[in-house]
C-alpha cells in the first residue's frame, strides 16, 4: 500500500465521519425484537458491524493525523481495512431496499 499524505487522510476521515453518522441513525431506527426472519437480523448486524468498523477506522485515522508521517506506527492498512468493512456494510444496507416492504397499518 502506498503511504497516505495527511491531506488525503483528512478527506478519508471526513468520509468516515459521515458514514458513522449514517450507521448511528440506522442502528437507532431499528427495533430489536427476538423473533425475526433471517434477513432483518442480517441487516441489523450489518449496521452494527459497519458502525463499529467505521468508528475504529475513524479513530485510527484521527490518531494518525497527529503522528509525524515518517515514524507513524499506524499503517494505512489499519485504517483501510476497517474502513472498507464499513463501506461494504453500507452497500449491503443499500441493498436492503430490495427486501424492504411497506407495512399496511
Amino acid at each position: 500500500m502506498r503511504p497516505m499524505p495527511s491531506s488525503d487522510m483528512v478527506t478519508l476521515i471526513s468520509f468516515l465521519a459521515v458514514l458513522l453518522i449514517f450507521f448511528s441513525i440506522d442502528v437507532r431506527s431499528r427495533i430489536s425484537a427476538p423473533p425475526k426472519p433471517l434477513h432483518p437480523r442480517f441487516f441489523e448486524w450489518a449496521s452494527r458491524i459497519g458502525g463499529m468498523a467505521t468508528a475504529l477506522a475513524l479513530a485510527l485515522g484521527w490518531a494518525d493525523l497527529f503522528i509525524p508521517d515518517r515514524s507513524s506506527p499506524i499503517h494505512v492498512a489499519f485504517v483501510a481495512v476497517p474502513g472498507s468493512v464499513g463501506v461494504l456494510c453500507a452497500i449491503v444496507l443499500g441493498l436492503e431496499m430490495l427486501w424492504q416492504r411497506c407495512d399496511p397499518r
